[in-house]
């Protein structure tokens, strides 16, 4: 997946969640993550080693999931963070998507 279907996916959820500001997506290797948000500068970052072994499904959790973070200026997963992410995608979908995306981060990292 290159940086425009990046961008477009983006777009699509920031749009959906009704996210006004500007966000950008860094691509980073990292070790033991998917993915990150940092609040302050409005950034996700995307593990860009592990990108290239997920399908677009799993892509666009990735992002649903930072920009959730985004959206309720946290990154704790309380119950005001499922609730955001159960109201977008099922939650049996979400712990499936979440299974494979951490399998993938562990077949590449050893």
């Amino acid at each position: 997946m290159n940086r425009k279907q990046l961008k477009e996916i983006l777009n699509e959820l920031k749009t959906e969640l009704k996210i006004q500001e500007p966000i950008k997506i860094e691509l980073k290797p990292m070790k033991t993550k998917a993915a990150s948000i940092s609040l302050n500068k409005n950034k996700i970052r995307i593990n860009k080693n592990l990108l290239p072994n997920l399908d677009p499904e799993c892509i666009r959790y990735l992002i649903l999931h930072e920009l959730i973070h985004h959206k309720l200026k946290s990154t704790y997963h309380n119950q005001e963070f499922q609730k955001q992410l159960t109201q977008k995608i099922n939650e049996e979908k979400a712990k499936q998507l979440e299974r494979k995306i951490l399998t993938t981060l562990l077949q590449i990292n050893h």
